[in-house]
């Protein structure tokens, strides 16, 4: 490669002229097309091939600056010296000459600015079909940029360019739409003659995205209408559209036939009085009312306003004959009931912050749940977050600090269980440097991280006593003191603790402070388990499919018949936990786009609910043995007496007694254990 600095002397720079002539002069002075084309010209981070004219004079280099002539492959000396004495030498201008070179100069900018502010792209190649133009809006289109794009061949960097075929067969291309990345265009394609030969073609291209989107949306729209006429046309009510003052502007055929049988004109007002009209517009109230017309047939009239962007626009008439219609009004009160109720459940939903929205599933159970959780939010008040492990404690605690004012402030989790009892004081309060063998310097502690925002403390039941004391003060006092230090530092934290343990059992055994857990227990939230909200489970394994489709780049997007319902029909001990590794182990060893029941553990499709009673059959046992079998039984799908305590409705220490007599301690969890610890 060979590079040589050229200065230009000439008063309108490198202008037209002196451009062509440049070419013309390499043109003779390397034979070799090869090299020629790959000879560049570099100026202010451009970089434009020689050759290309178009390219060149847009570079605008003007009197006395520098460009860099580069060659790629090695040329004589000679040819590079006589092309720097060509551009530098200094020769006299008269003055005609230079005001020729400033107007074709002129003109060359005000054609290329005016092609390139065109709405519309233009690529431009030569007979070669390389580029040797393309303006700002075609690299929009192309999404490329012009230095990718020029000295290229059309047909390896623009997707069905056609322009070599334009070339070839000398004939001009008319509206052709083609589908780019993400635009949709018309493009037009001519040939360029000079002297009877063609010496390259052009493309003019027009973006129809949006008139694409805006043809699809009519065409919706028509069939939309058409849909609607249908089924107007096809009810027994007779049904009729008004302006807003009265006049029908639409009725089916029912309608129609009635007024003109009747010869009523087409106006409301004959179907209702003037007041009523009156208070139907300004009121903005349906009517409802029973209507005897001359053919003595009784009609039940419902008016209901149509209302657009709060305006009054006119109103919806229907005319249902009066014995079809009793039966719906004895039920109308009952419907009227049971829209108030769904209203009110789905305002539940409506009403939550968006915080909340991340946390899958519209069951009862849990929307009542999220709705008390969104209005302590707004709250500073401690919380404490009661659950079985994997019901997603943390993620309420967390959409609890994301939609209170303490958002934009720190969101500090701690696993109490996961600390060291011997660490966790320093942990949560800090220390001072040294406090003890290895505290080399001042140390914050979770308090002081989460001062003026939240502090999650979770699986508060595993602290230990000495602690559950400290933490008793930090509740009470807003404030602490660094182990190994005696100043007293004020804290503003909002305190979220969560726990799967009973911790009322643990007060009775006296592992947990009573008057801690009051203090925490001021707005108690207990999430409910997977196996009481089972209606939630097609959300939350549609929701897992998506996520680890993008994980592990696959594509499954259907299940087989059963797969969700033997899902449904298990009980769930680790709850939401187990159900997304279930989802990740199905979905990493599926092969295909489908998800099979056979794709499932074999426990899942061969599982009895704990929950189900026992068939006994055969002779008559003591009860102890009954009772013996139904603890055995349930035993294997709990791993903590406080579980299996829950689910069959006894006391933590009744279930551990029961166990213990039988000697059956050995069976707790085991079921569980094969599908792998959740909490």
């Amino acid at each position: 490669m060979r590079k040589i600095n050229i200065t230009v002397y000439k008063k309108n720079g490198l202008h037209v002229r002196m451009a062509a002539g440049l070419i013309v002069r390499l043109q003779e002075l390397v034979k070799d097309q090869e090299i020629l084309t790959s000879i560049h010209v570099e100026y202010k981070n451009r970089c434009v091939q020689v050759t290309n004219m178009l390219a060149l004079v847009s570079l605008r280099i003007r009197q006395g600056e520098e460009f860099t002539l580069v060659f790629q492959q090695d040329v004589p000396a000679s040819v590079l010296q006589e092309i720097k004495d060509y551009l530098e030498t200094v020769e006299y201008e008269d003055n005609k000459e230079a005001e020729t070179d400033r107007l074709l100069m002129e003109n060359s900018v005000i054609f290329q600015e005016a092609i390139a502010n065109l709405p519309n792209g233009m690529v431009v190649v030569n007979s070669e079909n390389i580029i040797i133009y393309v303006n700002e809006a075609a690299t929009k289109l192309f999404e490329m940029s012009q230095e990718e794009l020029l000295s290229r061949r059309a047909d390896e960097v623009i997707p069905h360019s056609k322009l070599k075929e334009v070339i070839d067969l000398g004939e001009t291309q008319f509206a052709e739409k083609q589908k780019l990345k993400n635009y949709t265009i018309l493009a037009n394609r001519a040939p360029i003659f000079y002297n009877d030969k063609i010496i390259g073609a052009v493309s003019i291209i027009q973006d129809i995205s949006d008139i694409e989107k805006l043809h699809f949306e009519l065409k919706k729209e028509r069939e939309l209408q058409e849909r609607l006429n249908l089924v107007l046309e096809s009810v027994t009510d007779l049904i009729a559209l008004t302006d807003d003052n009265g006049n029908f502007t639409y009725m089916n055929v029912q309608m129609e036939q009635l007024l003109s049988h009747l010869e009523l004109r087409c106006f409301i007002q004959e179907m209702v009085s003037k007041a009523e009209w009156e208070e139907i517009k300004v009121k903005q109230q349906s009517l409802v009312k029973v209507m005897r017309f001359s053919n003595k047939e009784s009609y039940i009239l419902k008016i209901k306003p149509l209302l657009l962007d709060e305006e009054f626009r006119g109103v919806v008439v229907s005319l249902s004959p009066y014995n079809e219609i009793k039966e719906l009004l004895k039920k109308l009160e009952v419907m009227e009931q049971r829209t108030k109720y769904l209203e009110q459940e789905l305002s539940k939903h409506m009403k939550l912050d968006e915080a909340f929205q991340t946390i899958i599933g519209n069951s009862e159970i849990l929307l009542d749940t999220l709705s008390m959780a969104n209005k302590v939010s707004k709250t500073d008040a401690t919380v404490l977050i009661t659950g079985e492990s994997g019901t997603g404690k943390e993620l309420v605690a967390r959409a609890i600090h994301l939609s209170g004012k303490r958002k934009e402030a720190p969101f500090i989790r701690v696993n109490c269980a996961a600390i060291p009892p011997n660490l966790i004081e320093s942990e949560l309060f800090g220390h001072e440097k040294g406090a003890f063998t290895g505290a080399y310097k001042d140390h914050q502690g979770k308090f002081e991280l989460a001062n003026n925002g939240t502090i999650f403390l979770d699986e508060i039941g595993d602290l230990p006593l000495d602690i559950q004391v400290k933490l008793l003060r930090v509740l009470q006092e807003r404030e602490i003191e660094r182990v190994g230090g005696t100043k007293t530092i004020r804290l503003n934290v909002r305190i979220i603790a969560a726990t799967h343990r009973d911790l009322i059992q643990m007060i009775e055994e006296g592992k947990f402070r009573e008057d801690l857990y009051y203090r925490l227990h001021v707005i108690p939230i207990l999430l409910p388990p997977l196996r009481n909200r089972k209606d939630d489970i097609p959300l939350l394994v549609d929701h897992f499919r998506k996520q680890f489709n993008e994980k592990l780049e696959k594509n499954i997007n259907e299940y087989e018949s059963g797969f969700l319902e033997a899902l449904g029909c298990y009980h769930w001990p680790g709850n939401i936990r187990e159900l997304e590794n279930i989802m990740e182990r199905v979905m990493t060893l599926t092969d295909g786009t489908v998800l099979s029941l056979s794709d499932l553990p074999q426990y899942i499709l061969n599982q009895q609910d704990p929950t189900i009673p026992l068939k006994i059959s055969g002779d008559i046992l003591l009860f102890e043995e009954y009772e013996k079998q139904i603890y055995e039984h349930a035993a294997k799908y709990y791993p903590s007496y406080n579980q299996l305590a829950k689910a069959l409705g006894l006391t933590h220490k009744t279930v551990a007694a029961k166990l213990r007599k039988y000697g059956i301690e050995d069976e707790l969890g085991k079921k569980y254990q094969q599908v792998g610890e959740f909490s």
